[in-house]
């Protein structure tokens, strides 16, 4: 089984669609906003990324737009998560303060 993490969720939602179980999405602060990072795994993600690099991925519309709503409800739950967690962070540090 093998394994790639990417930031773009159109191709995650490619790798999703095409069998590639999500094991992981992570938030990473860069500047002022949040992204995150998908990991997958899978028997063919080489394949699938050449595929989809070299723009010769196809597949049914309404099961990439099922597959793009899936992956964009896991982001946002990721950055709901660490922005909660972001928050609990900096009033424990304020409460240590005083």
């Amino acid at each position: 089984m093998q394994q790639t993490t990417v930031t773009d969720m159109y191709q995650a939602t490619w790798f999703l669609i095409n069998g590639c179980e999500l094991k992981s999405v992570e938030c990473i602060p860069l500047g002022g906003q949040l992204a995150c990072r998908l990991t997958f795994s899978g028997k063919n993600i080489p394949q699938l990324q050449e595929e989809y690099f070299t723009r010769e991925a196809a597949c049914n519309l309404f099961l990439f737009r099922q597959g793009y709503n899936q992956i964009n409800s896991f982001v946002h739950q990721a950055k709901k998560s660490f922005n909660q967690k972001q928050r609990e962070l900096k009033a424990s540090a304020r409460e240590g303060e005083e």
